[in-house]
């Protein structure tokens, strides 16, 4: 999901508590899970913003990228 997506589930899951929506609710209108409702709704835009800068500094990529050339190697 690109950072932008991201921002506009935001601001739609804190709307559509607002409109007295229940968490199942917003959680299948977005096609989430309950538990990212609730990671959602318990953030303000700046926790949001902190949430989204960690993401991105993630080393998942580099990390499997060393384990496969590990792999090609012993191959």
């Amino acid at each position: 999901m690109k950072r932008l997506e991201r921002w506009h589930m935001f601001f739609s899951i804190h709307q559509m508590k607002e409109k007295g929506l229940r968490i199942s609710q917003i959680a299948r209108k977005l096609n989430v899970s309950r538990n990212t409702v609730y990671k959602y709704l318990s953030m303000n835009p700046d926790e949001f913003k902190q949430f989204m800068e960690g993401m991105e500094t993630r080393k998942k990529k580099f990390v499997f990228a060393n384990i496969k050339l590990s792999h090609s190697e012993a191959v």
